[in-house]
């Protein structure tokens, strides 16, 4: 049996056991119950295994790679509770962090679990250099993007003015509330004739670490610049407030790399990710 968590004592628990491991921000914001998703262990005195769903970006598996019962119980409750539900979220895609607490291959695991359906992949993290962000600032005060799109803060007026609601919709993605957001979190987006064309936001947060999520919607707006205008608007307002931004895609988004090269970011070690799509698990 597995064991939802939501006793705060116990997330403690569970975030000391996660520690400074790669995509803390994104766990540690769920930990905090600031970010949609579910943290569950194979028992709630003795943490020999955890899994977190971050909704909307990682599934990550924490233990022992030859702790056999727990993988089952990881199966079954994927197949019946967590992947349907994600589909029905709108997500496609099942991505997947193995996190070992012990030496041990997970490969017959994954085998015996997904039925030899996951693809692998890398994910690259970077870390934030403050200085080359402001080396870019004296270069680029003023960034040149086409004069009929607009760069705002997202804030309570901008939201009530969003009336098709994107940016409502994206926030809730990973936040539980929209509140919450407004509170912790920051976000810019582009407008153009008063409809939202694309933004950045702080997808996960914890503490004072804030993972960016940026997004232009329609392949007519990319290639314009805007992404970076998004990026570099959304970087200044962290430092104003004391908030360290974080910034971590795929290692083919070769757009999101030269992005994050450009504001200062630091391209650390890949790390491997797994992925498959949902509904191929799930007709299995």
């Amino acid at each position: 049996m597995l064991y939802l968590v939501q006793d705060s004592t116990l997330l403690k628990r569970v975030q000391d056991l996660v520690g400074d491991r790669q995509g803390h921000v994104v766990m540690g914001g769920v930990l905090a119950g600031l970010q949609a998703g579910r943290v569950y262990v194979d028992h709630p005195d003795i943490l020999g295994g955890v899994l977190i769903w971050a909704r909307h970006e990682m599934f990550y598996w924490i233990g022992d790679p030859d702790g056999s019962l727990f993988h089952t119980q990881v199966k079954k409750l994927l197949r019946e509770d967590l992947l349907p539900e994600a589909l029905r979220g709108g997500e496609e895609m099942l991505n997947l962090e193995l996190l070992p607490t012990h030496g041990g291959s997970w490969d017959s695991t994954l085998q015996v679990t997904f039925a030899g359906k996951l693809g692998e992949g890398y994910r690259i993290p970077f870390t934030f250099d403050q200085m080359k962000f402001h080396h870019w600032l004296q270069q680029y005060a003023c960034l040149d993007i086409p004069p009929q799109y607009q760069v705002s803060v997202i804030d309570a007026t901008v939201l009530e003015e969003d009336a098709s609601g994107v940016i409502q919709e994206e926030i809730l993605k990973f936040w539980y509330r929209v509140d919450d957001f407004i509170r912790y979190g920051l976000g810019t987006c582009v407008m153009l004739n008063g409809q939202v064309v694309g933004t950045c936001m702080s997808v996960f947060v914890s503490d004072e670490h804030h993972e960016i999520g940026i997004h232009t919607y329609d392949t007519l707006h990319r290639g314009q610049g805007l992404a970076t205008a998004m990026a570099t608007s959304y970087i200044r307002l962290c430092l104003e407030r004391g908030y360290v931004p974080h910034w971590t895609t795929e290692d083919f988004r070769k757009d999101s790399i030269a992005i994050a090269h450009k504001l200062g970011f630091e391209k650390g070690k890949a790390y491997r990710v797994y992925y498959a799509r949902i509904q191929e698990l799930l007709s299995t």
